[in-house]
């Protein structure tokens, strides 16, 4: 039982009376240079000193990537019946896929954070692997081929993209030159 001197017991009020603070206090700021022994806050995206958001034109250079790597992988699914009617564009074929395997590659590591330069190089190989193709279309007599036109466009929408200067601060603000 409570005694008379100190009042109702708050803790024991079945009615819900408001209750004293608690008799705790956060602890003090650790002094200058010294740890507060609760180690370092967590870092994310939007937090102060943390890693920026992935611009949008990144992740739709590695997506693009992604895509044109995997359908130039499964062109290998058909590299025996291309070389049966032309040796030349057998091997123009095998070097497509190389450079998709490349692009895919290079596609997985940006939207893994990581360095876009295996993407731009991919890009780049797919440029002058589609020049090739194109050169050897128009000798042989194919005439314009339209795979050729967006064989151009999307490397080059993948180079446009990365070499925007939001992307540029993005990597540099994670240390990454390419």
């Amino acid at each position: 039982m409570s005694s008379p001197s100190a009042g109702p017991d708050p803790a024991a009020d079945p009615r819900g009376a408001p209750q004293p603070p608690p008799a705790w206090a956060p602890p003090p700021p650790p002094p200058p240079g010294q740890s507060s022994g609760y180690g370092p806050a967590p870092v994310g995206p939007g937090a102060p000193g943390g890693v920026a958001q992935r611009p949008g034109g990144v992740t739709a250079a590695a997506i693009i990537g992604i895509v044109m790597g995997a359908l130039a992988l499964i062109s290998l699914f058909g590299v025996g019946l291309i070389f049966a009617f032309s040796g030349v564009l057998g091997l123009l074929t095998l070097l497509s896929v190389a450079t998709g395997a490349v692009l895919l590659a290079g596609g997985i590591q940006v939207l893994q954070g990581k360095s876009p330069q295996l993407l731009l190089l991919g890009s780049y190989a797919a440029l002058a692997v589609q020049l090739l193709t194109w050169f050897w279309a128009l000798v042989s007599g194919w005439g314009f081929l339209f795979t050729g036109l967006l064989g151009f466009v999307l490397p080059g929408v993948i180079v446009y993209l990365l070499r925007q200067p939001d992307a540029k601060r993005h990597y540099t603000a994670q240390g990454i030159s390419y």
